[in-house]
């Protein structure tokens, strides 16, 4: 009987609280929201699918395809040609040495400027801001990179990019959140200015660094405009995104090599430039879950400064 009275009670709704209503409106920002994301989803989901597709699959489909008849064909096509794997690895060692280049110069800049005793600060913060609205031009930047020697050399597409003055002010604004309490009591203690960094503003913003971090990675990755005019008459250094661009740029691609498990019969251009696609994917995707927990902390914080 006691148990009984107990289970009314507790199913019973406590005064003063009100069922949340659904409002119209939420119901429209839901729909609404879903159809983004939908959007933003399927130019994806459709390339993913038309890869294991076969041409008779693509030929048939209306709105999206859907591979009735799975085949690994396409990929088979693209990972048998010479140049895709070497194109994987140039993109691989540009992005790793480009990331920790960069990194290694915003760091060290964005640090300089959030010291507040720093003479001159506010000149220096109007120069970086100045070179995010106004550029010396393509032709210039050409034949600088020319001058310099750098053309057809793989570090022409490395050193002249080292800093982003947007991804610089994004963690300059990290770093001055650290408690200057704390810098001060490390200096009082001995600590150096690479030991106070190091050891203590930047552990304190791991989410300002993997997030600026991400930003240069895929910058890295995807970039393919500079690497087609600075490595015109090398191209064994072409990267992955470069050997993409042609791929889809080209009505044909080069032949199989040593891909006699390949049925041409299944083979199209559509599902080779989709699997195209998907490879050149992998790599960014495989790194973003690690990283998301702090994009969105990271991009947040780093974008107000008290």
């Amino acid at each position: 009987m006691e148990v009984t009275e107990k289970t009314e009670k507790l199913s019973e709704t406590p005064k003063g609280r009100k069922k949340k209503k659904v409002k119209a409106f939420d119901v429209v920002l839901i729909i609404l929201l879903s159809l983004f994301a939908f959007i933003c989803l399927y130019p994806f989901l459709d390339q993913f699918l038309i890869s294991f597709s076969t041409k008779q699959d693509f030929y048939n489909s209306t709105l999206m395809t859907l591979p009735k008849h799975f085949t690994f064909d396409s990929y088979k096509f693209i990972l048998y040609q010479d140049r895709i794997g070497y194109a994987f690895l140039v993109s691989l060692l540009v992005t790793v040495v480009g990331v920790a280049y960069s990194m290694t110069l915003t760091i060290l800049g964005a640090y300089i400027l959030a010291k507040e005793g720093l003479p001159g600060r506010k000149i220096f913060f109007v120069f970086v801001l100045i070179t995010m609205f106004f550029g010396g031009g393509l032709v210039p930047f050409y034949l600088t990179i020319k001058e310099i020697g750098l053309m057809n050399n793989i570090l022409s597409v490395i050193i002249p990019f080292g800093i982003n003055s947007f991804n610089m002010i994004i963690l300059r604004n990290f770093f001055s959140q650290v408690p200057k309490e704390m810098i001060e009591s490390c200096k009082l203690d001995g600590a150096g200015e690479f030991t106070i960094l190091f050891k203590f503003v930047i552990p304190l913003s791991k989410a300002g660094i993997a997030t600026i971090a991400l930003f240069y990675m895929v910058e890295r990755w995807n970039d393919w405009y500079w690497p087609m005019l600075f490595l015109q008459d090398a191209p064994d250094w072409a990267p992955l995104a470069l050997e993409l661009r042609n791929v889809l740029s080209s009505s044909q691609s080069t032949g199989i090599g040593g891909g006699g498990s390949i049925d041409p019969g299944v083979l199209f251009e559509e599902g080779k430039q989709a699997a195209m696609i998907v490879i050149s994917m992998i790599p960014i995707l495989c790194v973003y879950p690690f990283v998301q927990k702090y994009f969105v902390k990271g991009v947040m914080i780093g974008s107000v400064k008290d």
